[in-house]
């Protein structure tokens, strides 16, 4: 029987049959069906079967039509019953086996394409490189273009630390535009001609581009958000020399004194933000999640709104305004009112607590709408006539309002809490 096997394995070498024959004798000989039964001696023996053609080279090719096969295929030594079942042994075996095969082969895949997709995720996660073209940036390294300042010193982290200096033309038509992200913005005026800045960043790739920009009369932080995790600056800028202000920050830390403008425009979210010694025809401060703080501020025209966050106002001599607080308090501190005759306030908060201290003076007269909804209403001014003295709502007015150099109309609201005006 190993003779039997080793043929067949030589014969599947040589080309002689195919893998599926191979099987089937091997099956064969195993089953101890390579040799065919001995007749009995009271029978004849078979007439000689004449032996079928030559093989083609790649294996035996099997024609049911040749003479003497009889419609089967040959036996090759095996029983006809056998073979036959023997065949179908092996076509269920390779029916069964095809699924499993199939799904070995695509596990396969599929691990060869997770180790491929974590390779390329190595090579394109953050810390690793960021795409073609573009080196894994180095921990702490400095990242900016040759045409960008050259950095001064880098700090632990990867910040990159850049002074600015920029000379800025005289004339009211010059603008300027600031943004901040994730860290600090200050900006204060002196009396110079230059912008002076300490710019402070972290890039999210290597190249990232970031640079103060002067196109004609304006002057901007020229970058990318989203190639950036932080941007920082700490500037002096001339008080005078801009017509239009304008800061945009996001979680950021704000503070913005001694400027000047004729509109300006401040906003952030998610910090404190703190305005000191500003003077604009228009102003526009706005902030979100944290503390808004105010001071020393002349305008025309003001509105100041915050959110979730208390809401700080000192010296406000501001013509007209519309100072807005949601689910903080407000407090106002003033002296007096110098720079305009008439004055037009609407201060309103909600859920929290709205107090006032507001001078006496002989040439200031009120005129007061007051409302607190769910709440109480204290007015403590002297020399007011009141029209509707309730609880929650009151309207009062100096009595020497018509002849007074300088009026103050205000409507206060708030829910919630008390409404105190002193």
């Amino acid at each position: 029987m190993q003779n039997e096997k080793l043929m067949i394995l030589k014969m599947l070498e040589n080309g002689q049959i195919t893998a599926d024959e191979a099987s089937r004798l091997l099956q064969a000989a195993d089953s101890g069906g390579g040799t065919p039964p001995t007749p009995p001696p009271s029978q004849s023996a078979p007439p000689p079967v004449p032996p079928p053609p030559p093989a083609p080279a790649g294996g035996t090719r099997y024609d049911s039509a040749a003479p003497g096969n009889n419609g089967r295929p040959p036996t090759s030594g095996a029983a006809p019953s056998t073979m036959e079942d023997l065949g179908r042994k092996f076509e269920s075996f390779a029916r069964d086996m095809a699924p499993k095969v199939q799904k070995f082969a695509e596990s396969a895949v599929g691990a060869i394409v997770g180790v491929t997709d974590k390779v390329s995720d190595a090579f394109s996660s953050p810390g690793s490189g960021t795409g073609a073209g573009h080196p894994a940036p180095t921990h702490g390294s400095q990242m900016h273009r040759p045409s960008s300042p050259s950095p001064v010193a880098t700090a632990a982290g990867g910040v990159t630390v850049v002074n600015i200096e920029k000379l800025v033309e005289a004339g009211t038509h010059n603008e300027l535009s600031i943004s901040g992200l994730n860290g600090e913005v200050r900006i204060k005026g002196y009396n110079g001609d230059k912008i002076t800045a300490r710019l402070s960043y972290k890039a999210k790739r290597a190249g990232a581009h970031i640079e103060l920009v002067k196109l004609g009369g304006k002057y901007f932080l020229n970058y990318e958000s989203d190639e950036f995790s932080q941007v920082s600056i700490d500037a002096y800028v001339p008080e005078r020399a801009f017509g239009v202000i304008k800061v945009d920050s996001i979680n950021c830390v704000v503070d913005c004194s001694s400027l000047a403008a004729n509109d300006m425009r401040i906003v952030n979210a998610n910090g404190n933000v703190n305005l000191s010694g500003l003077s604009a025809a228009t102003l526009t401060a706005e902030n979100g999640n944290g503390r808004l703080a105010v001071s020393n501020i002349a305008a025309d025209t003001a509105a100041i709104e915050n959110i979730n966050g208390q809401l700080e106002c000192t010296e406000l001599d501001i013509a007209n305004l519309k100072l807005t607080n949601y689910n903080s308090p407000i407090s106002i501190i003033m002296s007096g009112f110098n720079r305009h005759t008439d004055y037009l306030w609407n201060v309103e908060t909600g859920n929290a607590k709205l107090s006032m201290n507001m001078p006496t003076m002989p040439n200031l007269g009120y005129h007061i709408k007051a409302h607190a909804a769910m709440g109480e209403i204290r007015l403590g001014l002297t020399g007011l006539q009141f029209l509707i003295n309730e609880p929650s709502l009151v309207e009062a007015r100096s009595v020497s309002f018509d002849h007074a150099s300088k009026k103050l109309k205000l409507a206060a609201e708030t829910s919630n809490a008390p409404l105190t005006i002193s």
